[in-house]
């Protein structure tokens, strides 16, 4: 199974976040920021990119709001709904 970079993640879920979401797309270009600096197998970036998601998105309601769930976690957005 091949690693994920936590870098590459925080880019796809970028393009999927309105641009009025200010700081919420501001702490996740200081977490991908971060994550350049560290190797992929370090986990220390995936839970601070954890972090700033349950900041900015406690109860996911929007559409964009799973879909960004379901980049970050691997999970489809309907199992992401189920386990909510």
């Amino acid at each position: 199974m091949k690693r994920r970079n936590c870098h590459d993640v925080i880019l796809d879920m970028v393009f999927n976040i309105p641009e009025n979401e200010i700081e919420l797309l501001k702490d996740l270009k200081w977490n991908y920021e971060d994550s350049l600096h560290k190797p992929p197998e370090e986990t220390l970036q995936w839970e601070r990119t954890m972090m700033t998601l349950v900041k900015h998105i406690p109860v996911p309601k929007k559409d964009w709001e799973f879909e960004i769930l379901s980049i970050f976690t691997t999970k489809s957005i309907d199992e992401i709904k189920k386990m909510l």
